[in-house]
């Protein structure tokens, strides 16, 4: 079974994290306790290269906002290229659920699943990957770890994808899980953006 690892700021996370507050005392917890957490370390099979527009454009985003969304609520986001180019468009974190992979090792082993979408709506075309989802488990954990979708043809593309206004990369990313930690927040946090967007898990 191949895991993968995101790279994602956990300083960002806990920023997030800390306008949550409302939501629950279990959020409040976690955004202590991932404060002194160690940042994850980042695979090299999901670190970008040095020729990618957003990274050797030096992209920056504009704020997501300030409190949590719920699911299926979107985040209509600017960008800026270090030469001025702007795009904008939309993430959103549509849906969440929890499912037993085939034949399990362990009972307790679980696929924590989500259904994202990222477009383009106008200018400069974007390079959009799923590596900067990530999960928040109740703990203060950031869960990175992403598994081979169980079915590629609903999957969020695996592969860097550049997507014009008007288009759209849209599927599931399934994160390594377990039966009696659900997520408690998703969150997307590209590089370039001041902090994480952050969407609420019902529990």
């Amino acid at each position: 079974m191949r895991i993968t690892t995101a790279a994602m700021y956990v300083g960002l996370l806990c920023a997030a994290l800390a306008a949550c507050d409302g939501t629950a005392d279990v959020v409040s917890d976690t955004a202590q306790r991932t404060m002194s957490a160690p940042t994850p370390t980042p695979s090299k099979i999901d670190e970008p290269s040095t020729d990618d527009p957003e990274v050797a454009g030096g992209l920056t985003y504009a704020a997501p906002p300030d409190g949590p969304m719920a699911l299926g609520e979107a985040w209509q986001w600017t960008s800026t290229t270090r030469s001025g180019a702007k795009a904008t468009g939309t993430t959103a974190v549509l849906a969440y659920k929890q499912q037993m992979p085939p034949a399990p090792a362990d009972e307790d082993l679980r696929y924590d699943q989500v259904n994202v979408r990222i477009c383009s709506t106008a200018g400069t075309p974007i390079t959009v990957y799923p590596r900067f989802f990530a999960l928040i488990k109740p703990s203060g954990e950031v869960n990175t770890m992403k598994m081979v979708a169980p079915d590629p043809k609903t999957a969020f593309p695996s592969k860097d994808t550049v997507l014009k206004p008007g288009q759209c990369a849209a599927g599931t990313i399934d994160f390594f899980g377990v039966r009696s930690k659900r997520p408690v927040l998703a969150v997307w946090g590209p590089d370039g953006a001041p902090k994480t967007a952050v969407w609420v898990i019902s529990q």
